[in-house]
């Protein structure tokens, strides 16, 4: 039996499940035997969602064109791979269907499929198909997953002595624990993500929550004693110990001990990456803690005073998997006038808050001043759209808030060295890569000048950092400037994929975002950022850029990641000499490199060659 829960390490990207879902579909109807488990697998190469180690050069690049593998082209890549398992006498066939159950695994277990060899053909769920249709966000379908994810099901085996809804115990557990440290004397701060590693994913029956909570205390107010070694000796030592204990282990068998002690961290970061994913938990304490999220305090407490934790019976697993697929299951007991009033006053307070916070530090400097006045309202309806409308309120002021912090330009070096990882970098270490790159890209650009506005649209948690990359029918990044406009896209792509997925798109995105702008005589930029330009998306932009799109042209600048990087070197360089680049500085730089298409006549190559000296004329002109 295994002594903890755990979600999937293998998808690390929870963004990826819907990709990951497409191709399933391609199977539906197919009895999901060890052929199509094998099948789901190449699939999954196929169409470049996944990419095995160990393959040539050539394929390695081939990774990056749009287009799939061709049949030919997947059985080449196969035969440069060997996945050794000696339970299956290393029969690759035997390896490719284990890979496919593991990839499928949280697909079935969300209920947006049906993928198990005991439950017969692949059926995408109606919440599935909901999914691939965009009728439901990842944020609701997470959200009403984790509610009813349990130990035991009729789907897992192996869990008969576990009595548990991991989701709804954690929230008790990081409840509880702020409540009992605060009465010591402390400021509540949720859990450390070594507590989660070491206590949450080990507890395995609700009627267990009050011990953990002792737990958790006792461990924490061990390591206040000792100095910085000693602390990191002790919590090592837990550890060893834990997994010697719930997995019943040689204390003499070093390698497995290692491995275990290294699987309970990857299921506490794999299980704090998905929660958050519902907006309940976020970061704080620069990450090293998980929390409840506080504009989420009213509905959380509903969730504590009608869950327990304990897992409900099933006598099937069709009937499992129906209340799993059931987007509108359990009903959520605070869709009603009383517990929506408390859910907007307390948001209204949240807003309050941040908006003093925000007057309080920088006075005249604010960016937004919203009426928080608190108004009558009768109906859900009501309620409900006053309530969206604070969530967005109070998305703004934090943007504000991050924009007029990084002012400081104390943070410059770090978005320096990150932005530099993310353009050098092969391999995503992660799958957050993409997100990543958009976070630190808006970070500069908050940093970088007096801007306005910095609006990225990432979905993001209570504590500002994102959840998933911006939608495609949207731009990267919205800028708003005292003289001009800006949307920033940005791209970890390298080849022709980089056309295919940026080039049309960021086009009509750029003409929406000029057609949303009331005062036409604005100008409107694009700022393109991405490891290389590729030759293909160089040459769709310069259709734009020189005769326009839909009858209009559009100011596209691109730039590599290493030339963002060194105009945000110059920046910080010119800032040392007591020299503060401003919007208008920026405006320059971008109507400067792109007025040099002029020059350039009919040849792209001859623009794009001409981006490093505007930049370095700029950088001189300003220090001057």
């Amino acid at each position: 039996m295994p002594g903890t829960w755990s979600l999937s390490t293998t998808l690390r990207n929870p963004e990826r499940i819907v990709s990951f879902l497409r191709v399933l579909s391609r199977l539906e109807g197919r009895d999901f035997n060890n052929e199509t488990q094998s099948l789901f697998f190449k699939e999954l190469i196929k169409t470049k969602l996944y990419t095995p180690t160990g393959i040539s050069d050539y394929y390695k690049q081939k990774f990056e064109d749009p287009e799939e593998f061709t049949d030919q082209e997947l059985k080449d890549i196969l035969s440069q791979v060997f996945y050794e398992n000696k339970s299956f006498n290393n029969d690759q066939e035997m390896a490719y269907a284990f890979r496919g159950r593991t990839a499928v695994s949280n697909i079935t277990k969300m209920g947006l499929a049906i993928a198990k060899e005991s439950m017969g053909a692949v059926r995408i769920t109606d919440l599935g198909k909901m999914l691939l249709n965009g009728e439901v966000d990842l944020v609701n379908v997470f959200f009403r997953y984790f509610l009813k994810w349990q130990l035991p099901n009729p789907t897992d085996r192996g869990y008969k002595d576990f009595d548990i809804v991991p989701f709804i115990a954690v929230m008790h557990v990081i409840n509880k624990v702020n409540k009992e440290w605060k009465n010591l004397g402390h400021k509540p701060v949720g859990v450390s993500k070594e507590e989660f590693s070491l206590f949450l994913t080990t507890l395995i029956d609700y009627r267990d929550i009050d011990k953990t909570v002792s737990k958790i205390i006792e461990f924490r107010k061990e390591k206040q004693l000792l100095d910085r070694n000693a602390a990191h000796e002790y919590v090592e030592k837990r550890f060893v110990e834990t997994a010697i204990d719930i997995y019943n282990l040689n204390p003499n068998e070093k390698k497995k001990i290692e491995t275990k002690v290294n699987n309970l961290y990857d299921y506490g970061d794999s299980a704090i990456r998905y929660f958050r994913q519902t907006k309940l938990f976020y970061y704080r304490g620069n990450g090293r803690y998980v929390d409840l999220a506080p504009t989420r305090r009213v509905e959380i407490n509903r969730l504590l005073e009608n869950f327990s934790g304990k897992a409900l019976s099933f006598r099937t697993a069709d009937d499992y998997l129906i209340y799993m697929s059931d987007i509108n299951e359990p009903a959520l007991p605070w869709e009603n006038i009383d517990d929506l009033k408390s859910v907007y006053e307390n948001l209204l307070e949240q807003a309050n808050i941040l908006q003093t916070n925000i007057n309080n530090q920088y006075g005249v400097q604010a960016l937004h001043q919203f009426d928080l006045s608190k108004v009558d309202l009768s109906s859900v309806n009501d309620y409900n759209k006053e309530i969206a409308k604070l969530r967005d309120i109070i998305k703004t002021l934090n943007n504000d808030l991050a924009i007029l912090r990084e002012r400081s330009l104390e943070n410059i070096d770090l978005y320096i060295k990150k932005l530099t990882e993310l353009a050098t970098r092969k391999r995503s270490i992660s799958g957050q890569d993409p997100l990543n790159l958009e976070y630190y890209t808006t970070l500069s650009l908050m940093a970088l000048d007096d801007a306005k506005e910095i609006t990225p649209n990432y979905s993001v948690g209570d504590d500002n950092l994102p959840l998933f990359t911006a939608a495609g029918n949207n731009p990267d990044i919205e800028c708003k400037y005292s003289s001009f406009n800006m949307i920033c896209e940005v791209t970890l792509l390298r080849g022709r994929d980089q056309w295919f997925n940026e080039g049309q798109p960021i086009m009509r995105h750029l003409r929406e975002f000029e057609d949303k702008d009331s005062n036409k005589s604005t100008d409107n930029y694009c700022l393109f950022i991405a490891p290389n330009i590729h030759r293909d998306t160089l040459n769709t932009f310069w259709m734009s850029v020189k005769l326009g799109y839909e009858g209009r042209v559009q100011k596209i600048v691109p730039l590599t990641i290493e030339q963002y990087v060194r105009v945000l070197k110059k920046v910080k360089e010119l800032n040392e000499k007591g020299i503060r680049v401003n919007h208008k500085d920026l405006q320059n730089l971008l109507s400067g490199i792109f007025n040099r298409n002029i020059e350039a006549g009919n040849d792209s190559t001859v623009w794009l060659a001409s981006i490093d000296e505007v930049i370095e004329q700029w950088g001189t002109s300003l220090s001057a």
